[in-house]
């Protein structure tokens, strides 16, 4: 046997079974801290354990069967969480009691639901049915089922008085019937809208006219418009006259719209019948009297004889034809040029004018060297230098030095009578005598002076 150190610890003796004990131990302390240490024991005393079905045995309120409340918990351990309660919705219709939903057996039935005719609250708003035809919705006795024709209005209904309101009240498919609203005689006109007579289709605003004692147009006025209506005013009619005549008999008023047009009204110059004669401002100044197509207020000067108006032509009668305030003008019995002689003569002398257009032509006129008869005697420019007077067939304007005596003019044959007769300015040379020859009477004169000339002719050329 070996010996024992003295420092080494007396070993430690154990009993028999030790171990098992200690594992045993060890099991227990292990089962105690396990989740199923306490599954057959109840904890919260509520009758259930966890291994019973207790899904939180630390709440006495909580495990199978118990009531389920509103909170949030599932107190009956179905893991269904506030089932049966006004917080659940039971009937899967995403509404809850507590959400308002007023069955939440029936999932037709919650806030906002379509209302069906099934005698239940589907919307939850009170009302059974509201909306749907068996529901009498205006509260005037009536549904739709029943007949209302509009079962939002309490006003209409079977039976209901008709009123003008554009609205069937009575549901017996006409509008305001037998009202002043309603159309009676289907001319498209009420009295409401201003159908004076609801009951002719010829009488409403705007209809035509008729010549039958009625107001066709609803305008207050009866058959204007009309043949036998007087339209102006003036007691005549187009086809009356003032006693009412209607047939045609007397002459009637041939235009209606003007008061001063009438059967023997006062015809006036206006252009227009105003005595319905069938004559336009006859016996006025306006008219054409004499037809020559002009009037008096055209400027017809005498308009009752139809040679006279304006820019007629005129005539030596001693009246104005054209009308300018002239008498017989351009004719030969006026004076023109104011000279006091016309063409056919002057009131104190016989003979004419010969150009009437010009003021120093006229008979006893001064004749000028102007190639014009101005005395108007036949002759031109006699007693003027441009009048051969002596009939040689020279003027002085021509040449002729001595225009009083023929055998005087320019080319004259020269002749013993101590005269230039050729208009040369040379003396002439004598025929007919010399000297010794003693001539007598004029012709001792002639020779006398012929000779003096010759001197003095002689003396001017030697000079």
């Amino acid at each position: 046997m070996r010996s024992r150190r003295p420092e080494e610890p007396a070993p430690t003796l154990v009993a028999p079974g030790y171990h098992a004990c200690a594992l045993s131990l060890l099991l227990a302390l292990a089962l105690a801290l396990s989740p199923f240490a306490h599954a057959t024991d109840d904890q919260d005393g509520d009758g259930y354990t966890t291994a019973e079905g207790d899904c939180d045995d630390t709440a006495p309120g909580i495990h199978p069967g118990a009531a389920e409340v509103a909170d949030g918990v599932d107190q009956d351990c179905d893991y269904v969480v506030d089932e049966g309660t006004s917080a659940y919705d039971d009937d899967t219709d995403g509404w809850s009691e507590d959400a308002g939903d007023c069955d939440d057996a029936n999932p037709l039935t919650y806030p906002g639901a379509y209302e069906w005719v099934d005698g239940l609250d589907n919307d939850c708003d009170g009302l059974i049915d509201e909306g749907t035809t068996t529901y009498d919705d205006d509260a005037d006795g009536f549904s739709e089922v029943a007949g209302d024709c509009d079962d939002t209005r309490a006003d209409v209904y079977p039976g209901a008085p008709e009123v003008a309101d554009g609205a069937d009240n009575d549901c017996d498919n006409l509008v305001d019937e037998s009202t002043s609203g309603y159309d009676d005689d289907g001319d498209g006109w009420t009295e409401d809208a201003g159908d004076c007579n609801d009951g002719t289709v010829f009488v409403y605003p705007g209809a035509p006219e008729l010549a039958d004692g009625a107001d066709n147009d609803c305008d207050g006025t009866v058959d204007e418009g009309t043949d036998i209506h007087d339209d102006d005013g003036d007691g005549y009619a187009e086809s009356s006259a003032p006693d009412g005549n209607t047939d045609g008999s007397l002459p009637g008023d041939c235009n209606d719209y003007d008061a001063s047009v009438y059967p023997g009204a006062p015809e006036i110059p206006d252009g227009i019948d105003n005595d319905c004669n069938g004559l336009v401002d006859e016996n006025t100044t306006s008219n054409d009297d004499d037809g020559d197509g002009w009037s008096e207020d055209d400027g017809d000067c005498n308009d009752a004889d139809r040679a006279v108006y304006p820019n007629a032509p005129e005539t030596a009668d001693g009246v104005d034809q054209d009308c300018d305030g002239i008498v017989d003008e351009s004719t030969g019995v006026y004076d023109d040029d104011g000279d006091s002689w016309s063409e056919d003569g002057s009131s104190t002398t016989s003979g004419g004018d010969c150009n009437d257009a010009d003021p120093n032509i006229h008979p006893g006129a001064d004749e000028r060297a102007n190639w014009v008869d101005d005395d108007c005697d036949g002759i031109v420019d006699e007693g003027t230098e441009n009048y051969d007077d002596d009939g040689d067939g020279y003027s002085e304007i021509q040449g002729d030095c001595d225009d009083a005596n023929a055998n005087t003019y320019p080319g004259a044959t020269e002749i013993n009578d101590g005269l230039d007769n050729n208009c040369d300015g040379v003396p002439e040379t004598y025929v007919g005598w010399s000297c010794g020859t003693v001539p007598t009477g004029p012709s001792l004169a002639t020779g006398v002076l012929g000779l003096l000339a010759a001197g003095l002719v002689g003396r001017r050329r030697r000079g």
